[in-house]
């Protein structure tokens, strides 16, 4: 597996990231094992069509799909590992660009990054202190507003008494 890694403005990345084509066969194979059973064909029992079958019927890329969703996750996380710079902070944005049979799997993945700050002077910044009076009146209206909130209305099914 090789990485590329692209800059791009407005702190986006573009990884372009080489998968040799064993581990696509690989992933193809896994895809054919996981499939075969849902996959009928005259001649045979359900479960026991050869892939050669299948892709001769359905095309060769029949499992590509499902080989590039065993694939994807698998390498992406390879190459984030082997690409210490850069801090990812979003999900990427998957791009396949070369999937054949027999050739290598190119993909790629942008993403956005953790942008660089360069911090301004703010040491010695003084802010006034603004002093805040509150009169006996504004805190009873605010604990009267309380009450009101809080207030609950219960009916019952006899007259009031004393006591």
């Amino acid at each position: 597996m090789s990485v590329q890694v692209e800059n791009l403005e407005k702190n986006m990345a573009k990884l372009t990231i080489e998968v040799p084509a064993e581990e696509l066969e690989k992933a193809i194979e896994s895809a054919y094992q996981k499939q075969k059973k849902q996959i009928s064909v005259p001649g045979f029992r359900k479960g026991k069509v050869p892939r050669a079958m299948i892709e001769k019927m359905y095309g060769a890329g029949v499992f590509y799909e499902d080989a590039a969703n065993i694939v994807i996750p698998e390498e992406y996380d390879k190459a984030l590992a082997e690409v210490k710079d850069i801090k990812i902070t979003s999900q990427p944005a998957i791009d396949v660009t070369q999937m054949e049979k027999g050739k290598d799997f190119i993909f790629t993945a942008e993403v956005a990054t953790k942008p660089e700050v360069t911090l301004g002077q703010y040491k010695g910044i003084e802010v006034p202190e603004t002093k805040v009076e509150v009169t006996d009146e504004e805190i009873e209206a605010e604990l009267k507003k309380v009450q009101e909130q809080n207030a609950r209305e219960i009916t019952v099914d006899r007259p009031a008494e004393n006591g």
